[in-house]
């Protein structure tokens, strides 16, 4: 598909047009789908936008520049940044950290009720009839995995034939080394959000300029440093998440959050 180069609008309507034709012939991102659909019906609100995309990126295809392609799907999957996105994802944040800890304090009384097991065996008498060894936990933990069924199996099986049981980490061991994994990691850091809107006082139109500005500074395709304009980006905060008329983000809004942050 030929795309017009009259304006940047014409221009950009359908680079939108052709792509969301694409997602609804293969039924893919469906809630992109929803933000390109609304970009469409007020097209006339993103002029601005689309004349400083044209500008930066002139007017090139996928196979001209990523840069132009890359920008307009951060803007679809902007929706994202949402107030009750953020907080979800905040509300989600809690719930990994709570559960990292039950991780740690599980294995750490498992790997101490193995090591008493061990103990009351060894000093009670009685014979355990069958001792179970990190390579048997790896079998059965495997023996629904026909990855490790073809691959790894059979390799894993003529070590164990080569090694007695002193050669191996003792479950206790290996039990422990999840705790002590899971102590070790870094706080995680969400993949679209960054740490200072995760952990600031939620703010609807703050979080979003925030959020969506930092992937411009961060490690991947995006183009370096860009940023649009606070008109430019005014224009899609109101689009993106279908603000009301009597609702709309002003530029100065948008000149407030950067100048502050």
């Amino acid at each position: 598909m030929n795309l017009p180069k009259t304006t940047p609008t014409e221009f950009c309507r359908a680079y939108i047009e052709r792509d969301l034709q694409n997602f609804i012939e293969n039924n893919k991102y469906k809630d992109r789908q929803k933000v390109m659909k609304q970009m469409l019906l007020r097209s006339d609100e993103l002029s601005i936008m689309f004349r400083e995309l044209v500008d930066a990126f002139g007017y090139s295809d996928k196979m001209d520049s990523p840069h132009l392609w890359l920008t307009f799907e951060h803007i679809w999957d902007s929706y994202e940044l949402a107030q009750e996105s953020i907080v979800a994802s905040r509300e989600m944040l809690k719930s990994i950290k709570k559960n990292t800890k039950d991780i740690i304090k599980l294995a750490q009384k498992l790997s101490q009720a193995l090591r008493e097991q061990e103990e009351l065996y060894r000093s009670s008498g009685f014979c355990k009839q069958e001792y179970q060894s990190v390579f048997d936990m790896i079998e059965q933990g495997g023996k629904d995995n026909g990855y490790y069924e073809f691959a790894l199996s059979e390799k894993l099986r003529s070590l164990d034939g080569q090694f007695d049981l002193k050669y191996w980490p003792k479950r206790a061991d290996i039990v422990e080394s999840i705790a002590l994994f899971e102590s070790n990691l870094q706080e995680p850091e969400h993949s679209i959000i960054p740490d200072v809107v995760m952990k600031g006082r939620v703010s609807n139109i703050k979080d979003f300029v925030l959020a969506f500005d930092s992937a411009f500074d961060e490690l991947n395709d995006l183009p370096d440093g860009f940023r649009f304009s606070n008109n430019a980006l005014a224009e899609i905060i109101n689009v993106v998440l279908d603000v009301q008329v009597d609702k709309l983000v002003t530029a100065d809004a948008i000149r407030l959050v950067r100048n502050r942050y």
